[in-house]
C-alpha cells in the first residue's frame, strides 16, 4: 500500500502534481461534456507516474492521472473518480468556489508517497482487501492533512471492487466514514 504526506503549496509549484484541493489540472472538455457536474467539489488529483513506483501488485496503469470529486447530497459525499491517461491541459482556477460550508476547499495541498505496510489509521492508497481496494484511505487529523471532515474524527474511505479498479470503471465505487 501507498502511504502520503501532504504539505500546503507555497509559491512555485507545479499544479499538475498529484494534490488535494485547489484548481484541477484536468481536460477542458470535462467541464462540457457531463463528465463533471455543477454539484462536484474537486477533492485531489493522483498523478500515476508519481506512485506508480510503489504499486507492488500492479494494479494502477503506468501513465495518467485519477481525479476524484465529490458531490454531497441528502448528508452524504458520491464520489465522481475518473481517469485521463494523458497529460492534463486546462488549470481550471475557482473550481471549488461556493463550496465553503465544506471548509477550506481553495488551499492547495501538494502530495508525496512512500511505501508502507501499516493501514489502521492514516492516509493512505491502494489498500486491498479481498475483493474491494480502498483507493484512497483519509485520515483528516493525520499530520498536515487538510481540515476536511476533521470534525467527525473519523476516517473516510473510497472503496471499490477490485475487478472494477483493475479495468479503470469507478462507476461503482463508494465513500463512506467509519
Amino acid at each position: 500500500m501507498i502511504g502520503i504526506t501532504v504539505e500546503k503549496a507555497h509559491g512555485e509549484y507545479d499544479p499538475g502534481t498529484s494534490k488535494f484541493f485547489g484548481a484541477p489540472t484536468m481536460p477542458e472538455e470535462w467541464l462540457s461534456d457531463g463528465t463533471i457536474n455543477d454539484e462536484d467539489f474537486f477533492f485531489c488529483q493522483l498523478k500515476i507516474s508519481e506512485l506508480k513506483k510503489f504499486d507492488k501488485d500492479g494494479l494502477l496503469p503506468q501513465k495518467g492521472f485519477i481525479y476524484i470529486f465529490l458531490s454531497f447530497e441528502d448528508g452524504k459525499f458520491i464520489p465522481n473518480i475518473r481517469y485521463c491517461n494523458s497529460e492534463p491541459d486546462t488549470l481550471i482556477d475557482d473550481f471549488n468556489a461556493g463550496f465553503d460550508f465544506l471548509g477550506d476547499t481553495d488551499t492547495e495541498y501538494s502530495i508525496d508517497y512512500f511505501e508502507t505496510d501499516s493501514a489502521e489509521d492514516g492516509t493512505r492508497l491502494i489498500v486491498e482487501n479481498d475483493d474491494t481496494v480502498i483507493l484512497l484511505q483519509y485520515d483528516p487529523l493525520d499530520d498536515n492533512m487538510p481540515s476536511f471532515l476533521a470534525d467527525t474524527e473519523k476516517i473516510a474511505y473510497i472503496s471499490i471492487a477490485k475487478d472494477n479498479f483493475k479495468k479503470l470503471d469507478f462507476t461503482k465505487a463508494e465513500f463512506y466514514i467509519k
